[in-house]
């Protein structure tokens, strides 16, 4: 016998259950969806580079940090064999590639460090694009440069503008990422375009184990929480310009096992702090790093208040004996820099790649 009640509430059942179906089998397809995409995209750390292996040959996909919703798409089908680079550290990511041949214009060129990509400037296979004005656009069509690979910042965005259409323009913007193995990995980028992504796989993996094991050991080694503070950074005028705290440097110094005086700062690029400030958290400093000077003689020739700075007598550290060294290799060798900070964080320095205690 029809029962009104009793067909209510079975039609009530059946829209719930198949209410429970429509969001499990959603849910599902959702979960496949973002595992799937996160199998396909070869970049593991970076928050702005994403590569996928296609049939046609590598997808990249990157993301603007300023506007989020613009998205640089292009795909590379075969490798390129001219590209300009207007970066010591993309110089620096090709070295570690060994593909210095195929640099076809440097910009800066008195700043690099590479040998074989100095030799190949003076025997005129790598032109330098340096003016007073940037660089030169009319240098880099003279030199046919297939791809030119710039930093996302200064005046390079007008410039860049006046180049053919079928150049393809490449904002590198490792410097914005918030860990060190993440700007590290902006070396796939580079072994996608010249054909050698194997190669820059394996050398990031093994970069990343190295980072990893290093940062192992200054976990295990600290027994304490009584770590070195650290303050990093310099003058400029009368303001004093450090890494922010999401920077990669600051997440480098908390890896090598140091307190960095800014570390809760917000941003990826530089904070700006009065000289009254540093002055007043001074006296808890016990060690200076990156003045940009080679000597405490350059500082106090530079900056005469340096005299006054309760941590002038403490420890001070920079890579000023290998600057151009550190701007080509730091980005691509972050276990490399791992390594001289925890040494100089422990007081036990061995073996450093780039920093030097300033006399």
């Amino acid at each position: 016998m029809y029962n009104p009640a009793t067909f209510q509430m079975y039609r009530s059942l059946i829209n719930f259950f198949g209410l429970v179906f429509f969001f499990f089998l959603f849910g599902c397809t959702d979960q496949k969806t973002t595992e799937h995409s996160k199998k396909e995209n070869l970049c593991q750390h970076s928050q702005y580079l994403r590569i996928f292996k296609n049939p046609k040959g590598y997808k990249v996909e990157i993301l603007d940090p300023d506007q989020q919703r613009k998205l640089h798409v292009f795909q590379i089908q075969k490798p390129y064999t001219r590209i300009a680079v207007l970066s010591a550290t993309h110089v620096g990511m090709l070295a570690a590639l060994d593909q210095q041949e195929k640099i076809c214009a440097v910009s800066n060129a008195k700043y690099l460090h590479d040998a074989r990509v100095k030799r190949l400037l003076r025997l005129k296979r790598i032109e330098d694009l340096q003016t007073e004005m940037g660089f030169s656009v009319e240098t880099l069509l003279q030199r046919k440069a297939q791809v030119v690979v710039y930093s996302g910042f200064g005046n390079e965005s007008q410039q860049l503008k006046r180049l053919p259409s079928n150049m393809l323009r490449i904002a590198n913007f490792e410097w914005r990422e918030k860990t060190p193995l993440a700007r590290a990995e902006w070396v796939l980028l580079f072994g996608a375009l010249c054909g050698q992504f194997d190669d820059a796989q394996q050398l990031f993996e093994q970069v990343e184990a190295n980072y990893s094991h290093i940062k192992k050991e200054v976990q295990q080694n600290n027994h304490s929480n009584q770590l070195p503070v650290l303050l990093s950074g310099n003058l400029y005028g009368d303001q004093w310009i450090a890494p922010a705290g999401q920077s990669f440097e600051a997440c480098i110094y908390k890896d090598a096992g140091l307190a960095y005086l800014f570390s809760k700062e917000q941003g990826t690029g530089s904070v700006f702090k009065s000289l009254v400030e540093i002055l007043r958290k001074g006296p808890a400093v016990g060690l200076w790093l990156n003045p940009g000077l080679p000597s405490r003689k350059a500082i106090l020739k530079q900056y005469p208040k340096a005299q006054y700075f309760p941590f002038f007598k403490k420890p001070i550290y920079c890579y000023t004996s290998n600057t151009n060294k550190y701007w080509e290799q730091a980005a691509v060798h972050p276990d490399w820099l791992l390594s001289d900070l925890s040494q100089i964080a422990a007081g036990q320095t061995k073996k450093l790649h780039f920093y030097a205690l300033l006399k």
